[in-house]
């Protein structure tokens, strides 16, 4: 306890907890893949694989075919854009919550390209184009080609300023996504596809929740996952504003208690109720090495990441120039190596590029862990580099 009252805890054990939040520590027996999507905030899903290797990381005896029931046919899970601007998978039962928690941050920040001059301003885009899309969608999803051929056709002679709109880094979909009115449907081939929200999901009503109680609630998912954690940390993870955040926090105080990280020194926000699993956390049990993927959530959830990975090692990890986050191997919760693969019909080719000098045991280790990836992955044969 420092002289402030605030409990002060090692890196260490913040780096167990945040581990063993994410499933990481012990793999769930369970085969829910809407609670650890539902527990871990979401599924990163930019890149198509990402949430398969996420979870297979996460649940013992993970099959694909367990998330591709849930989000296209049982349609618990649903794919859209959330967090930042970017593509994830969450339960259906919390769009609501993500969905007015986020909404006009998309459109006061992150969608702001969209008001550039020569393109439609949002009076006409909402007058004109929405109502199209929704009209197209009607029958039923659609790839991005076309639903914008059959925009155009309902459009009439006004449709050629509205091309760029549906482009496909995500354009006015991804808009539309924000407003409540559509979300992903089953890929056509390797093609996204898109459906009318209120037919994909009839029973999600998007009306009963306001824009305080969402943000609230969500900051409190947040920190169940990714606590303890600052009001910068959640700002970087959902895309708000650190006021904003700040705000959810202060809304939340009664629920929320503080602590500071020895190594670091600033409090952080935790929820009250989760305390006594961080203070008695068994810190001599092994935690399993992890081959997480690119833009596994694990990675995304903090602005600052000292409990994930040496400063030294951010840039060649994260790499904003080209928009990417590395697929990293952890060693007791920390990124110890960055890691490449390359599949053929019968094997897997995984090299491992250390950050670190890797110990012996995590060489040992690192085989059978690539043999378990190599057989979800459906090859023959496994084999591991190690990069000099």
């Amino acid at each position: 306890m420092g002289r402030d009252g605030i409990v002060a805890i090692p890196l260490e054990r913040l780096t167990r907890f945040y581990l063993m939040n994410h499933f990481l520590l012990h793999r769930t027996k369970k085969q829910n893949v809407v609670d650890v999507a539902g527990v871990v905030c979401g599924l990163h899903s930019q890149l198509p694989l990402t949430p398969y290797y996420s979870l297979w990381n996460r649940i013992e005896a993970f099959k694909p075919e367990l998330l591709e029931e849930a989000v296209y046919r049982a349609k618990s899970l649903v794919k859209t854009w959330f967090m930042r601007g970017t593509l994830h998978i969450i339960p259906s039962k919390d769009l609501p919550t993500y969905h007015h928690a986020l909404k006009r941050m998309w459109f006061e920040h992150h969608g702001r390209y969209m008001n550039k001059p020569g393109w439609p301003n949002r009076e006409i885009r909402q007058r004109l184009i929405y109502p199209k899309i929704v009209e197209a969608l009607s029958k039923e999803p659609l790839r991005r080609k076309d639903l914008n051929d059959r925009v155009r056709v309902l459009l009439g002679d006004v449709a050629q300023p509205y091309d760029r709109l549906f482009s496909g880094w995500g354009g006015i979909l991804k808009e539309t996504s924000y407003l409540g009115l559509t979300v992903h449907a089953e890929p056509c081939g390797k093609e996204a596809c898109f459906a009318r929200l209120d037919q994909w999901l009839p029973n999600i009503d998007l009306t009963e929740a306001d824009e305080t109680q969402a943000r609230n609630e969500l900051l409190q998912k947040y920190l169940r996952c990714y606590g303890p954690a600052s009001a910068q940390d959640f700002a970087c993870w959902s895309g708000l504003l650190t006021s904003e955040a700040t705000t959810a926090i202060n809304n939340c105080a009664t629920a929320l208690t503080q602590v500071k990280i020895e190594e670091v020194g600033k409090p952080l926000w935790m929820l009250k109720k989760d305390m006594k699993t961080l203070l008695n956390l068994d810190m001599k049990e092994q935690a399993p090495l992890c081959l997480l993927p690119k833009y596994d959530s694990y990675l995304l959830g903090h602005k600052d990441r000292t409990r994930i990975i040496d400063n030294k090692h951010l840039q060649q990890v994260y790499r904003p120039v080209v928009g990417e986050v590395a697929a990293v191997l952890l060693i007791n919760g920390r990124t110890a190596a960055m890691w490449t693969h390359k599949k053929t019909k019968n094997t897997l080719t995984i090299t491992i590029n250390p950050l670190q000098k890797l110990p012996k045991q995590t060489l040992t280790e690192l085989k059978p862990a690539a043999e378990d990836l190599g057989q979800f992955m459906g090859v023959e044969q496994t084999i591991v580099h190690i990069s000099d």
